[in-house]
């Protein structure tokens, strides 16, 4: 486990590692999908958030992610999470499953910002039109699947600054809910309604992805040659 030995200062596999960190580089391909609320409120439990909901349904996505080398190592990432509302503030997203191929990069996500990291096996492969990515739990598939990239590519960068909600029962900062926000900045970027076409296993990951409504065409997607950006601190929310 890691262990906090400063404000935004950790130690990790014998690693020093200070908040916030640059993303230097990374790809990125994310689909968003329209959910039921009963579905999303269920695959919530007892976290203490709820469905953000528009037109009387949540929001769901997956996400696709390469990082190049930087603070948390060189790995590939696939997230599934939903927007939801916290106890106070704008909504924003909240990961239920994201498995890394990476060991530092799971226990730092764990540890760090109580995000739900665990080790996969993982076959990530982009090109100009799709994204395609094939995730194993040890012996087990738990999706293989295409996402089509949007046909509209923007002339310009995109700035963004996505809030975030985390919370596990385990880890650095067991049974606390943290908000703290994602900003990335974009280019290459590709957006429209693509598709995703693809196989979801027997593992409690591709449940939640079925349970979510991760079966059919996705409202939006979105596609970026490179992301980066600062990953600063989670606090406790208030």
């Amino acid at each position: 486990m890691a262990e906090r030995v400063g404000d935004g200062v950790w130690t990790l596999q014998g690693e020093t590692v200070t908040l916030p960190v640059e993303i230097t580089s990374a790809r990125l391909t994310a689909a968003v999908f329209t959910t039921p609320v009963r579905s999303a409120r269920a695959a919530l439990g007892t976290i203490p958030v709820r469905p953000f909901t528009v037109a009387g349904r949540a929001l769901s996505l997956v996400m696709c992610v390469h990082y190049d080398e930087w603070a948390l190592k060189s790995y590939d990432e696939v997230g599934v999470g939903l927007l939801v509302r916290g106890p106070s503030g704008p909504p924003g997203l909240h990961l239920l499953d994201l498995p890394v191929t990476g060991a530092f990069t799971r226990e730092a996500g764990q540890d760090f910002w109580a995000l739900p990291k665990w080790l996969m096996d993982a076959e990530l492969r982009f090109s100009p039109r799709e994204t395609d990515v094939v995730v194993h739990d040890r012996a087990t598939e738990v999706l293989r699947a295409s996402l089509r990239h949007g046909r509209m590519r923007l002339p310009f960068g995109v700035r963004s600054s996505l809030p975030a909600w985390s919370y596990l029962e385990h880890g650095a900062q067991a049974g606390v809910l943290l908000r703290g926000t994602l900003p990335m900045r974009l280019s290459g970027v590709s957006v429209g309604r693509g598709s995703f076409r693809g196989h979801l296993g027997d593992h409690p990951m591709a449940a939640r992805m079925r349970a979510l409504g991760m079966t059919g065409r996705p409202l939006l997607t979105v596609h970026a040659e490179r992301l980066h950006g600062p990953l600063g601190e989670f606090r406790p929310a208030l």
